[in-house]
This record gives structure tokens, sequence and C-alpha cells, in this order.
């Protein structure tokens, strides 16, 4: 489990470099806000849609150690081409490298650690919730000390090359899975479906919850800048990922224990991020918004163990990689790019009180089709699930 937890931590780590400060990569090559959309735009496709291939691949052949360990190559080499790109051609192969390594292995780390547990939320959890304290870590580290540089690349990229280094190394000391293939007979393969109907319904649910997230994740930072003064985004971030630490933990105890399931923890991701968007809106103080971010222990950090546990308890084993790559995707993915893009035109328009109101109405609209729902969410497992895991 040590050598597990490290994987999340370095990992994690180096998300608290690459996601904020990507679009800052770019910028400095010296494109325009324009281009700069443009290029993550593409970089989104990408990301959407690689992962299923690799996930695929994963699934066929068992080989999650060697594909995790070209990935990581693959998010180096993308990153030193940031570092030193000069032409659009390579900018662009960059971007693309960075898709399909970087959110292959989320998914993919998800499903190992998930794999190694036989489904254990508890311990899930634990070693997820290790991830969320090195991306707390280093967003404090960047708050104190002004580190990286934002003006040069070749800062930002060394700060994320350290921690992927540290991760190649956690990887190679995972334990080989191409003995735990789970292959089914061809013909039963051809008739059998890989997912149940409570995956697409639970695909439903998450996706309007991420949506109504994405007002977060994409205008928060210019939202305490612009509408607030408020210049300490990295500490607000480290705020609200403190809280999710906790939440986690708990929520994997609780399922393990069956408690609760996945669905209900869903209602109260949903709730809270109905709150949280509303306290954005309607209280546009320091401590409204400090109330607001102490909520994302609910909206994501007792989300994540229940989303992760849904699809392992929703698709078949021979599948599972396929299926954290759909939740990752289609569950996260694509309600990102849309509430990114359906976002910036609310805001132009109509400011960031409109913005917030709106996603809350998303946030609704999930917490509703999970309670309408909820007799197929609670439907037992598909057969394929261990026997260890709980429901």
């Amino acid at each position: 489990m040590v050598n597990l937890s490290l994987s999340f931590f370095f990992f994690y780590c180096a998300v608290a470099v690459v996601t904020p400060y990507l679009q800052v990569m770019i910028y400095n090559l010296g494109y325009s806000y324009q281009a700069v959309g443009a290029l993550l735009s593409l970089h989104e496709v990408v990301a959407i849609v690689g992962p299923f291939f690799v996930a695929a691949w994963i699934d066929r052949s068992g080989r999650m150690k060697r594909t995790v360990l070209v990935c990581t190559l693959l998010f180096i080499a993308s990153m030193a081409l940031l570092m030193t790109a000069s032409t659009l051609v390579i900018v662009i192969a960059a971007l693309v490298l960075l898709a399909l390594s970087f959110r292959s292995i989320l998914p993919a780390l998800d499903s190992y650690a998930n794999s190694r547990f036989d489904g254990n939320a508890r311990s899930y959890s634990l070693v997820r919730s290790v991830g969320t304290v090195g991306f707390i870590l280093f967003s404090l580290f960047f708050a104190t000390t002004g580190l990286p540089d934002l003006g040069s690349n070749r800062s930002i990229g060394l700060w994320s090359l350290a921690p992927l280094i540290l991760f190649l190394l956690a990887v190679v000391r995972w334990k080989d899975e191409s003995g735990r293939v789970h292959r089914v007979p061809v013909a039963e393969a051809g008739t059998r479906p890989w997912y149940d109907r409570a995956f697409v319904v639970g695909m439903v649910v998450i996706a309007l919850n991420r949506l109504s997230l994405s007002a977060v994740t994409s205008f928060f930072s210019l939202f305490l800048v612009d509408e607030l003064g408020i210049n300490a985004i990295s500490l607000m971030n480290a705020i609200g990922a403190a809280g999710e630490f906790f939440a986690m933990i708990g929520a994997g105890i609780l399922l393990e224990r069956k408690r609760v399931l996945p669905y209900h923890l869903f209602i109260v991701s949903s709730l809270a991020m109905v709150l949280r968007l509303l306290l954005y809106a309607f209280v546009p103080t320091f401590g409204g918004v400090l109330v607001a971010q102490l909520l994302n222990s609910f909206s994501f950090g007792a989300f994540q163990p229940a989303a992760i546990l849904f699809v392992v308890h929703r698709v078949r084993r021979h599948r599972q990689t396929l299926g954290m790559s759909v939740y990752a995707s289609l569950g996260t993915g694509v309600p990102v790019v849309m509430g990114s893009i359906l976002g910036g035109f609310i805001v132009q328009r109509h400011g960031y009180t409109a913005l917030f109101i709106t996603y809350a109405g998303f946030a609704f609209a999930s917490l509703i089709v999970a309670m309408l729902c909820a007799e197929t969410l609670r439907q037992q497992p598909l057969e394929a699930v261990s026997a260890s895991s709980s429901v």
C-alpha cells in the first residue's frame, strides 16, 4: 500500500503544476488569448477521445504497468517539448502527447488501485487521499514561495518533471498485472454488455454534477480576482482540498461498511454543489467564499470514492479500465469542456452571479435525476464484481 500511496502522491504533485499552469505555458510562447483557447480546446478533445484507446489496450492485454510507464514517459516528453517549443507544430504535438498520457494515467491509476484492493472502498479512499495531500502541499508551497516563475516555461516545466520522475520510479515497483487479466469467452463477450443500465443513469447524474462543478474549475480564479480582489488563489484551492481529504477518507469507510451506497453520496454532492454555487452568487465576500470552499469536502471529497466504486460495481472486471475512462472522459471531461464554453458566454453577457445561479441549476438537476432513479442506481452490482466488494 505504501508504494501505491506514493504513486498517488507524486502524480498529484505533478497535477498541481500542470492543471493550473498549462494555459500559462502556452501563453508564454507568444500566442494570443484566442490561440490559447483554440489550442486548449484541441488538447481537451484529444484528452476525451484518446484514453478510450489506451484503456481498451490495457483491458485487452493486461499490461497495466507497462502502459502506465510508457504514458509517464510521454508525459515527461510533452512537458519537455513545452519548455523548449519554437514552432506551432511542436506545441500541437506536445499538447496531443500530454492529453494522451496525462488523461490516460488518471483512470489507469484508479483502475489499478481498485484491482489491487478488489474494490475495497476504504483502502482506495486512503491511497487516493494521499494524492490530495500531494496536491495540497505543492499548492501551499507555490503560494508561500512565489514559485514557479510564471514567465518561464522552463521553471514551470522543471517543477512538473521532478514529481513525474518520482512517480515513474514508484510505478516501476508496481506488481505486474498481466496475470490478473479477467478474460471471458469470445462468444460470451460478444453477447453480454460490459456495463449495466445503472451505469448509464449514473453517468448522467455524474455528468450533470461535474457540469455544475465546471463553474468553479474554470472561473473561480477569475471570480476571486475580478469580483472580490482576492489574489490568494492557491491558498483558497488548498483550503478546498484540505476539506476534501477528510471527507474522502470518511466516505470510503462508510461505503466499505455499507452504511451508504454510491448514489447516496451523489445526492449529497449535488446538494452541496447547489449550496456552494449559491453562496458564490449571493454572498460574494471573503467569508462566503471560505464557507463555499469548505463545502468542497462534500461536493468533491465524498463524491470521488463514490464515483470510482460505482464504476467498479457497474462494469465487468475485464472492462474496468475502460469504465474508468468513460467516467473520466464522458462523465467529467465532456461536461468540463461544455461548461467552460457556456460559462464564458454567460460571464461575458450576464456576469458571475448569473453563472453560479445557472450552474446551481445543473447540480439541482443531478440531484433530481439521482432521486428519481434511485431504484436503478441501488441495483445489485454486476456478477463479475469480486465477492469481496461492498455494495
